[in-house]
């Protein structure tokens, strides 16, 4: 038995490795070079017989599952064209026009954040016609940038009024498109169905030549606009049809030709489709209403067919969609169509169109549009399957024949690659199983799944419904199927929820890959049940991680046939599509999401506060950590800090951190050391201190704040943008007491005599230190004294006056001075001249002529001065002075007689001869009187 299972597992695992094409690449994300993306398919068939009933077609699949390989590791971004296409019907009330107005400019806002200098866009307004003056084609300004402000500025003028048409809006986009190998994408907001369409039909119409008896007629088939008119009731409607003479309107009142005129309608906006698909030009939708306003199913299926998708608005996620579909036009994208001929099996085979396949207007061909975007950094998208209904009107072989054409991420066109599938059709066929997979969100919509923070929960869980019947035509035979299992390959991400109500299901691992198992061990059909008898099966599935656009792969139905032994069937790919974020509040109308690019974005309500750049792996969990970080982890269970306000430190001069609320000494910087995650985050910072302007400034790279005055500051850094969180601030706290590093004496006396004071100056460096207390200090008090900088000199010797500070500093500086005593003896006084010649008349100061040994002696008076001739020369004391005057020609001898004596009491005196002549009147020589006397 369990050599039979691992049979049966070997075969499971080879249908699904047939799905997925290259597992290696595909399943396990195995590295490949950068940007080289590239995309192969497969077809099948469901069965490889089918059998044809005798009073009915045969019904068959196709399965073409796409497989995208490699991978895009650079941002490729090649010049891309997007045109938006824009309602304003009159259903368009003031608050969803303003609602629509603002989602259109936070896409201006992203396209220009990541422009392409040569990117073009474009606006094409429309209700019941194009609204032909405000539309802005491409290029209308040179600068992208200022082009994308131009639509934004059309869009805000624009009123709403009329009908809703479809075709024309759309046939107007598609005109702009004129470079084939550009990345090409229409975003198309409408708010209501479509009402109003021209489309050129054949009509048969009579053309008549002459007059009277030469009057001739024909009838004439020729292509007309043709415009249907559907009006609110619901019940009228109008064709107008434009002959060449004239235009002729219709007017009905009538739900038949309502309905007609619906189809025609709605049957021109599928062609315009099918045109948009056939050159490539990706149709993303918005339908903005309720599902009375707006048909989903219909944009589904118009978008399906030109390779995009559509989502559903509402005022609250309006913005959000129009931001998801920017940034998918700003993937890296393989872009193309496969085209399955089928004028070969002459009419006995019928393609049945559905939202992703479509039939050209001769329904010669069959066509699958896509677009498949990559995510820089992370493995190829998974493959997919776009299944394809097929009727045979007769039994024999048929082989279908497909043909891949695409264009690379940078728009440079591949060589096709053709792949074919052969079918048999005959009267009997062993039994099968066919069947529905429907996808639905236990408490969300399937393809909007949320997980909040990093708990999962019914938000990001959904189930898999299966329905099965066994079909088949055998004839006669007899026999039974039993051992049903049905076996679900569970793309990367998606895991079993275990629920008692589903004993049943049971997961798998087969080469790395996961597999969900549904049994029904007591299910027997008999052959005679065949085509009537339905299985119901249920598997409940997580998303795990955040994830875009993803489909759960087609179910395998494996069984034991009693006639014709082991067999299996494949079932059709659900229509759903998978899509989760990750989502974590800061308040109630607050949140933080995580993609499936990783990239972060706030959200208030609906209206988008910041978002990351850089793309990484998609999210798989968010919690907050502290009041002011982000946990963000990855689907590989890497966690990154996303900080939602600045990261600040207080740094010293030698690099080292200084927590907030020390004292400091030395100079610091505060620096902003982990900015706020997200795009356009800016910073401005304050300082509290009695010294600084407390205003708030602006604070550019590299976001630093040198503090270079003293006392306590509080530091505050605000971030504005990005992730930010509350009001963005952090603060931090210092005091910096600014210590002296020098100090300097000023000029001083060196020598100082006893008594004696002097006041030495110092200099203080810095100017501005903290505190500027200094303490004097005397080496030798009884030889001097300092008190606040004044030196008072007590007795003789030497000494140093320090002065230092009492900031804690240590900085100081000294003076030495000597001290000596002020009494120095005199020891002689010398005449300089022997003799002195004098004019009669002539007064002289005594002590001029004198010179005191020493110098410096303490005592220089004069006791007194003695004339030995008073007749001739005269001693005279005046005002302390000692004074000689000639009196009359002749001689004296002076003798001067200092007050101090020698140590041994005798008299300090010396003598000098004063000899006076005549003055001289007439200027000569004087020697004739030297001796007259």
């Amino acid at each position: 038995m369990a050599e039979k299972r691992k049979i049966w597992w070997l075969f499971i695992a080879l249908f699904f490795s047939f799905y997925l094409g290259d597992a290696t690449n595909i399943v396990f994300g195995e590295s490949n070079d950068s940007n080289n993306a590239t995309l192969d398919f497969t077809i099948t068939s469901s069965q490889l017989e089918y059998a044809k009933p005798p009073n009915g077609d045969a019904q068959g699949r196709l399965d073409v599952t796409l497989i995208p390989k490699g991978r895009v590791d650079n941002i490729v971004r090649p010049p891309i064209d997007v045109v938006f296409v824009f309602d304003v019907s009159g259903s368009m009330t003031p608050l969803k026009l303003q609602s629509a107005k603002y989602a259109l400019q936070s896409a201006v806002d992203y396209f220009k954040a990541n422009a392409n200098p040569n990117d073009r866009f474009a606006l094409v307004p429309f209700s019941d016609t194009v609204v032909v003056n405000k539309v802005v084609p491409f290029s209308v300004q040179q600068d992208v940038k200022e082009q994308l402000d131009l639509i934004s500025r059309t869009a805000n003028s624009l009123t709403a009024d009329g009908g809703t048409n479809y075709t024309q809006a759309l046939q107007q986009a598609q005109s702009f498109f004129n470079d084939p190998t550009r990345k090409k994408y229409i975003i198309f907001l409408t708010d209501g169905m479509p009402t109003v369409s021209i489309a050129k039909e054949p009509i048969t119409y009579k053309v008549c030549e002459g007059i009277l008896f030469w009057r001739t007629c024909k009838q004439v088939t020729e292509d007309l606009d043709v415009q249907y008119i559907l009006y609110s009731n619901g019940i009228t409607a109008a064709r107008t049809i434009y002959y060449p003479d004239e235009p002729e309107t219709k007017t009905y009142w009538d739900r038949t030709k309502y309905r007609e005129f619906e189809e025609k309608i709605r049957l021109h906006g599928t062609n315009i489709a099918k045109t948009l698909g056939m050159n490539n030009i990706t149709l993303y939708s918005i339908g903005f209403g309720n599902n009375q306003e707006v048909d989903m199913g219909y944009l589904e299926k118009l978008s399906s067919t030109a390779g995009g998708q559509a989502k559903q608005g509402t005022p609250q996620n309006l913005t959000e969609i129009f931001q998801q579909f920017s940034k998918l036009a700003n993937d890296p994208v393989l872009s193309g169509t496969i085209k399955i001929p089928l004028t070969s099996f002459g009419g006995n085979v019928e393609i049945v169109e559905t939202d992703h396949v479509w039939l050209d207007d001769k329904k010669e061909n069959a066509y699958i549009t896509l677009s498949i975007p990559y995510k820089v950094g992370q493995p190829a998208p998974p493959s997919f399957t776009v299944s394809i209904p097929v009727r045979f009107k007769a039994k024999g072989e048929y082989t279908f024949t497909a043909e891949l054409a695409y264009r690379d991420v940078y728009g440079i066109e591949q060589a096709p690659i053709t792949k074919s599938v052969k079918v048999v059709v005959k009267d009997e066929v062993p039994p099968s199983f066919d069947g529905t997979v429907t996808l639905e969100g236990i408490t969300r919509d399937v393809d909007d799944l949320v997980k909040f923070g990093n708990a999962d929960g019914d938000s990001n869980r959904f189930k898999a419904r299966y329905s099965l019947t066994a079909v088949g035509y055998v004839g006669n035979a007899s026999g039974n199927i039993s051992n049903i299992k049905l076996i679900q390959l569970l793309p990367d991400g998606i895991t079993v929820v275990p629920t008692p109500n589903a004993p049943n299901v049971t997961v798998h691992t087969e080469n790395g890959v996961q597999y969900a198992e549904i049994a029904f061990p007591n299910t027997i059909i008999d052959y005679k049940q065949l085509n009537n008898n339905e299985i119901i099966g249920e598997i409940t599935l997580q998303a795990n991680w955040a994830m875009e656009n993803v489909q759960l792969p087609p179910a395998v139905v494996s069984f034991q046939d009693s006639k014709y032994g082991a067999r299996t069937s494949s079932l059709k790919a659900p229509s759903q599509r998978i899509g989760m974020k990750v989502r974590l509040h800061e308040s109630p109308d607050i949140y933080y999401e995580g993609d499936g690019r990783g990239l972060i974005t706030k959200w208030q309500a609906s209206a988008k506060l910041g978002e990351t750049k850089h793309p990484r792996l998609p999210v798989k969990a968010l919690q907050f950590q502290g009041d002011d970080v982000l946990l963000v982890t990855y689907n590989n269970s890497e966690t990154v800090a996303l900080y939602l306000k600045p990261r600040v430190a207080i740094i010293a001069e030698d690099g080292q951190p200084i927590p907030s609320g020390a004292t400091v000494t030395q100079p610091v910087t505060v620096k902003v050391t982990g900015r706020v995650a997200g795009e356009g985050v800016t910073y401005e910072y304050k300082v509290e201190n009695p010294k600084q302007d407390s205003a708030w400034k602006p604070l550019d790279s590299p976001y630093e704040i040198p503090i270079t005055w003293d006392g306590t500051s509080t530091i505050s850094i605000k971030a504005t943008g990005g992730l930010t969180k509350g009001d963005g601030i952090t603060t931090v706290s210092l005091t910096y007491i600014k210590l002296i590093r020098q100090l300097t004496l000023g000029n001083y006396k060196q020598t100082m005599e006893v008594n004696e004071t002097q006041t030495i100056s110092v200099t203080i460096v810095p100017s501005d230190a903290t505190n500027k207390t200094l303490q004097w200090i005397s080496s030798n008090p009884d030889v001097a004294e300092v008190e606040g900088g004044k030196v008072t000199a007590k007795e003789p010797g030497t000494v140093e006056i320090t002065v230092r500070a009492m900031d804690g500093s240590n900085v100081s500086a000294t003076a030495t001075i000597t001290v000596i005593d002020p009494f120095v003896p005199l020891e002689a006084i010398r005449f300089q001249q022997e003799v002195l010649y004098m004019t009669v008349g002539e007064e002289l100061d005594i002590e001029s002529q004198l010179t005191f040994i020493p110098s410096n002696a303490t005592d220089k008076r004069l006791d007194s001065v003695q004339s030995s001739a008073p007749e001739y020369v005269e001693v005279r004391p005046q005002q302390g002075k000692w004074y000689i005057v000639a009196k009359d020609v002749g001689y004296s001898t002076i003798t001067a007689i200092a007050k101090a004596k020698t140590k041994d009491g005798q008299e300090i005196k010396d003598s000098i001869t004063v000899i006076v002549q005549e003055k001289s009147s007439s200027g000569s020589d004087g020697e004739s009187g030297k001796n007259r006397w």
